[in-house]
């Protein structure tokens, strides 16, 4: 079973993080993809971590990445939602992933667009209010 819930203990989000090769960031939230039993707490392993930072109008996605040997792209994609969800609801208007911020597949199927950067960019007020949601234009 899919649970993907925030990480409230800071070593928790450190340790995930690096798991998943990453590099921690103490004032960044996180979010963790894990697989766990039927009672949705028994933690069978975790599939993955979402760490952003919020910084103006904008939250920065810098971490979005699977742990070794886990290869689930609907966690990964129903996690980076969950955080453009919280970001949306909290009244910021863009979400950007760095360049080393999340595999580039990952961040296309997503609808972020990169620029000449490499900076991915989505439109969260456009995303979560248009008629036909992640369209670009």
């Amino acid at each position: 079973m899919l649970v993907i819930k925030p990480i409230e203990d800071k070593s928790i989000q450190r340790e995930l993080v690096a798991k998943c090769g990453g590099t921690y960031i103490d004032t960044a939230l996180a979010y963790a993809a894990y697989d766990c039993e039927d009672d949705s707490v028994t933690v069978r392993y975790p599939i993955g971590v979402c760490q952003f930072s919020l910084s103006g109008t904008d939250g920065v996605i810098d971490t979005l990445r699977t742990c070794p040997g886990v290869e689930d792209d609907e966690a990964m994609m129903i996690m980076a939602r969950a955080c453009t969800a919280f970001l949306y609801r909290c009244g910021f208007v863009q979400a950007l992933i760095p360049q080393d911020g999340a595999d580039d597949i990952l961040v296309k199927q997503l609808g972020f667009l990169r620029d000449e950067s490499g900076v991915a960019h989505l439109d969260i007020v456009k995303y979560y209010t248009g008629p036909c949601h992640g369209e670009q234009q």
